[in-house]
């Protein structure tokens, strides 16, 4: 299994903060937010490799952050090419990107690079299995539908198959944020290149699992621990607030 870690994005809305820095390499609780999720990835079973896809504009800065990051197991720092938000190829277009420049033909772990949870990836990769190899989401119920316009929002069955999916709903039927945490099976890569090739935006990788679980199952596994996305900045101060009364 390959992890990707999707870090090419600009973070416009957390500006001036990442101005000049690129939100995964932000400092959290004393080190880049990168360093929580890259243990996480680390500890995962039967991972053969990390890559990170940056861009242009970051991608010397997440090669120097490489050379000082201790990791126990391989990564790979990946440009796009890409130089600003109006070119920037999105988080599908990301993904299709690292599959084809690393020849990639095996199950994938994607990640969102200024994602920050608590839970054990060992669970969700077990929690896959179970479900006979198909796509799978990572969610957390955030309890507030006034901020539930921020996120891609799921409902699910009582077998945890998703059964709706609106990405940042004006109207959101439940609380259930998708977290930018994704399995695709290897079986299952060649629908990335249909949703793209049909036409449909390759920016929010939510207008993905919103086409996906219509063409086919996608199951939702459920965090129950503490989950940041780093997106604004009253959540960067809530994490920064959380590590810091944690570390007491």
């Amino acid at each position: 299994m390959i992890a990707i870690i999707l870090a090419a994005g600009y973070g416009t809305r957390l500006y001036p903060l990442t101005k000049d820095t690129a939100k995964p390499l932000l400092s959290v609780g004393g080190q880049p937010l990168i360093n929580y999720l890259i243990k996480k990835v680390e500890k995962t079973k039967k991972l053969d490799k990390i890559i990170i896809i940056t861009n242009d504009k970051f991608f010397k800065d997440f090669s120097s952050w490489k050379a000082s990051y201790r990791a126990c197991k391989k990564i790979d720092i990946i440009n796009d090419g890409t130089t600003s938000p109006e070119d920037r190829l999105g988080a599908v277009g990301d993904i299709l990107f690292v599959i084809d420049k690393a020849r990639i033909n095996e199950d994938i772990l994607v990640l969102g690079g200024d994602n920050f949870f608590e839970e054990p990836l060992n669970k969700f990769i077990d929690f896959c299995q179970r479900k006979k190899m198909q796509p799978v989401i990572g969610a957390f119920d955030i309890k507030n539908k006034v901020m539930a316009d921020r996120f891609g929002i799921a409902q699910v069955d009582s077998k945890d198959k998703i059964i709706d999916f609106e990405e940042k709903p004006k109207n959101p039927k439940s609380t259930l944020a998708a977290t930018c945490l994704y399995f695709f099976p290897k079986q299952k890569l060649s629908l990335l290149n249909e949703f793209a090739e049909s036409g449909h935006s390759r920016d929010a990788s939510g207008n993905f699992i919103k086409w996906l679980y219509k063409e086919d199952q996608v199951f939702c596994f459920i965090f129950k621990k503490k989950w940041f996305d780093i997106g604004h900045i009253d959540s960067y101060k809530e994490i920064n607030n959380f590590l810091i009364g944690r570390n007491k």
